[in-house]
């Protein structure tokens, strides 16, 4: 009996580990110790990927590359979005559009752990970037991406955690 009771509280102990976890939010995946390449062909066939499976409602698709690495593709205009403990650089590979950077969100709220999403930005700075650009957003602003009809974009954006 003794025994029994000590699989129940072991049990219950898993149960409420889990319980936390799942409050703290998804661990971080950590990047790789070894190195990475991957070709144009291989980026083209992930944007080919992506462009066929975006979500309707959001007009993107993302994959990511490492812990701190995503691919997206988009073809229409995002929320705005505020990441609370990263900055991000944005390269953009493909296509083109705007992001606006700074001022204020309308409507934020906490999406997901350190990640507030909006409805909107008042005011900011517009940037009208191409190919081969790159924009560094830093911690704590607001950011949002606008893409015209029929147009697209594929960037690859990778996490920063600044350095104090």
């Amino acid at each position: 009996m003794r025994f029994k009771g000590l699989l129940v509280a072991v049990g219950m102990l898993g149960v409420f580990h889990s319980f936390a976890l799942v409050a703290q939010g998804p661990r971080p995946v950590p990047d790789p110790a070894m190195p990475i390449f991957w070709t144009a062909a291989q980026m083209r066939d992930i944007d080919a990927r992506l462009a066929s499976n975006q979500n309707a409602t959001t007009h993107n698709a993302a994959t990511r590359l490492i812990g701190s690495a995503n691919v997206i593709y988009r073809t229409g205009n995002s929320q705005s979005e505020i990441h609370e403990k990263q900055g991000e650089f944005i390269f953009i590979r493909d296509g083109g559009g705007t992001i606006l950077v700074g001022g204020k969100m309308v409507g934020g709220k906490l999406d997901r752990p350190d990640e507030l999403r909006g409805d909107s930005i008042d005011g900011g700075t517009r940037y009208n970037v191409t190919t081969g650009d790159t924009l560094y957003i830093p911690v704590n602003t607001p950011h949002q991406f606008f893409v015209d009809s029929g147009k697209h974009i594929a960037i690859t954006i990778v996490k920063l955690n600044p350095l104090p």
